[in-house]
């Protein structure tokens, strides 16, 4: 068992009952204090908004809900871009009781299907989107039997015609639908109580207050973006500075340089973010940086890589950015967002001997205030001891109420209890980990798990040293799995195949031109020797993808299970090695 308590509480920020509570004192302390600001293109300030003008266009929308008789408790769809009227709307439905559903707006025909699985399970009364997403309506004929409502042509004079709904600690503020990486995506009910017990640990465990900026390129229908960033910064009564995602992935600086001209705090995201900075962002583009103000980088959502972690601290370490700002951290939707984290100003907890790129684990700190993690075997349902690997198990008060319509994945899920010890139930992660007196070591889902030749082995493992074996591999960008063959469990590995090196500015030379085979067969002696030596194993077939090949959640985990059915479906096109 293992829990945490750790800075005291910071008079004033007591947490209050309901979200809508909390943020309408908010407004009253810092009304004309900036909330949030987006830039745009992620360069350039385009809309911005004080705590007062929040609060007053949050009002207005829940005006024109109770308006339209949309009561406390049925469910809006929200398809936003990320940007502020996303939040508004957000808000918006808080303040009228009713159960917002953020959700992915779908771009160029894709993202439909899960969509779709989101819009029958919560089966919203209305959607609410911007007059530019309107005509996305045309593509999902099923949704077109509910009101779509442009918010941003509301008037805000209505504001004060809204009617504080009757909510308490308990009420429903929205539904957190899981990124469907192992699975069909769930609507996890997250309640006002669980919002204001996690924005506390998170708070605590980042060391952070009203002065604390925060950058945000995250996704902000995804729980990291909408509660680990921009709900917390407003919990603090901070400053965020919002950027939509798809302006730091063409151009990476674009959030380093928001940190260093914002003096932000606290900025972060999966490790393919520090990856795509260390790999991407060039000398030239650096200049000017100044990271020095950069003092929690959190680093979640997907496997915290040590290669990643040393790799983004050489760059930049040059420009203020220190190594004991990288902040590991563990969290998942089921638990609102954050379970355990490390403790900022101290350099992350690797173990392993660096012998190969990959090989190396880093702790992901512990758990923070009320909340309490263990170690379970999964089958016998009892506590394991530390520095065994086992099922991670998750109380305290941020964990979420349930599945939304779903009792029966909801009682396998959160009511979990051990075979000896009190009745209070339990969230199953369906994780795998360990705790050692240097934290959380997270090893990978339980539903990945493959047993081969009689031992377990994690694909996230195997993933890392089949990328780290050639340079053509792309990062963060295989699925490891394994298959039947002859009654024998064999390793299969699909990969994506990534572009040459570039030539050095200054060569005169033409790169030679490659051999697809020679080339194939390079890789594959690479990979087979990795896996051999790194897992003792043998890769019964590597399957080379082109870059978007390997299936994906809309927050950049891999979906295993996706990928497998794929490949035995043979729905698979590989690439021509090139």
């Amino acid at each position: 068992m293992f829990a945490n308590s750790a800075l005291p509480d910071t008079p004033g920020l007591s947490p209050s009952c309901t979200w809508v509570e909390h943020l309408q004192r908010a407004a009253a302390a810092h009304g004309d204090s900036p909330a949030l600001t987006l830039l745009g293109d992620g360069e350039n300030e385009t809309a911005k908004v004080t705590y007062a003008e929040l609060d007053e266009r949050a009002r207005s929308i829940a005006a024109h809900l109770q308006a339209a008789q949309i009561l406390p408790g049925e469910r809006v769809l929200l398809l936003y871009p990320s940007g502020l009227e996303f939040m508004v709307a957000f808000f918006g439905c808080l303040y009228a009781g009713v159960i917002a559903v953020p959700a992915f707006p779908p771009r160029m025909n894709r993202n439909f299907q899960r969509l779709q699985c989101i819009f029958d399970d919560a089966r919203p009364t209305c959607v609410f989107t911007t007059t530019a997403m309107l005509s996305k309506r045309d593509a999902a004929p099923e949704m077109q039997s509910i009101p779509w409502m442009a918010t941003e042509t509301l008037s805000i004079h209505t504001a004060g015609h809204w009617q504080p709904p009757a909510l308490h600690a308990g009420s429903i503020a929205f539904l957190q639908y899981t990124s469907g990486s192992t699975s069909a995506p769930k609507g996890v009910i997250v309640t006002h109580a669980n919002l204001m017990a996690n924005h506390e640990m998170l708070r605590h465990a980042f060391a952070q207050d009203a002065s604390s900026t925060i950058v945000v390129w995250l996704p902000l229908f995804h729980d990291m973006g909408l509660i680990g960033n921009v709900m917390q910064a407003l919990y603090l009564g901070a400053h965020a500075v919002l950027m939509p995602p798809e302006t730091f992935v063409t151009k990476p600086v674009r959030w380093l340089r928001a940190i260093s001209r914002y003096r932000a705090h606290t900025s972060g995201g999966p490790n393919f973010g520090y990856d795509l900075c260390a790999r991407k962002v060039t000398p030239a583009q650096m200049e000017g940086l100044d990271l020095s103000c950069w003092k929690v980088a959190f680093n979640g959502a997907e496997p915290v890589r040590a290669e990643t972690l040393r790799n983004f601290s050489r760059a930049f370490s040059s420009f203020g950015f220190r190594e004991t700002a990288l902040y590991p951290c563990y969290g998942l939707a089921e638990a609102t967002l954050f379970v355990a984290g490390g403790t900022p100003g101290q350099i992350p907890v690797t173990r392993g001997n660096g012998a190969s790129p990959g090989s190396d684990k880093v702790s992901c700190g512990r758990g923070w205030l009320d909340s309490e993690i263990l170690i379970v075997d999964p089958q016998q349902l009892t506590e394991l001891p530390p520095d065994t690997t086992g099922e991670i198990w998750v109380r305290g008060p941020h964990v979420a109420a349930g599945y939304w319509n779903q009792p029966e994945a909801t009682s396998l899920t959160f009511q979990a209890r051990l075979a000896e010890g009190d009745d209070a139930p339990y969230l199953r992660t369906g994780d795998l980990g360990c705790v050692t007196q240097d934290g959380l070591w997270v090893e990978g889902r339980l539903k990945d798990l493959m047993i081969i030749a009689g031992e377990n082995h994690h694909p996230g493992d195997v993933e890392q040293t089949v990328e780290a074996s050639h340079s053509r591999l792309r990062s963060n960008a295989s699925a490891a799995f394994s298959v039947e063959v002859d009654g024998t469990e064999r390793l299969v590995v699909l990969a994506e195949l990534g572009r040459p090196e570039k030539l050095p500015e200054k060569s005169v030379s033409p790169p030679a031109v490659e051999n697809a085979e020679t080339l194939r067969n390079e890789i594959l002696k690479s990979v087979r020797q990795g896996v051999s030596e790194q897992h003792g194993i043998s890769v019964h077939d590597l399957v080379l993808l082109p870059p978007m090949g390997v299936p994906k959640t809309s927050s950049g985990k891999i979906q295993r299970h996706a990928a497998r059915r794929l490949y035995l479906d043979q729905h698979l096109k590989s690439r021509p090695v090139s």
